[in-house]
């Protein structure tokens, strides 16, 4: 079964976590797009594309975080909830958008 349709997520936003969840590492956003073009030629997203994401909408909503923060910023890995999008058939797009409360987008 294909994950929610979440309403501001975009194709970009399923590639990366896809890849994320494949890998199981914390990455960059460069290793993210070499693998991504690797994998999809002309149609991967480009190196800006892919950083904003991860940068924005993806961590802002939990789905993603930088695990090493504390000592090297730029490295993200997939949450819990990222991998509950890509893996749960129970999911529900609601859960996949940040509390308005929320002020740290952090998750898992």
């Amino acid at each position: 079964m294909p994950p929610p349709v979440v309403p501001w997520m975009t194709r970009v936003d399923h590639l990366v976590l896809d890849l994320l969840d494949q890998q199981g590492i914390a990455l960059p956003p460069t290793a993210i797009t070499l693998a991504l073009e690797e994998e999809h030629g002309i149609n991967a997203p480009s190196s800006s594309q892919v950083a904003r994401r991860l940068r924005e909408d993806l961590s802002h909503h939990g789905l993603v975080k930088q695990p090493h923060e504390d000592r090297v910023q730029g490295y993200y890995l997939i949450t819990d909830l990222g991998s509950r999008y890509l893996n749960d058939s129970d999911a529900e797009p609601e859960e996949f958008i940040a509390d308005a409360n929320d002020t740290d987008g952090s998750s898992s």
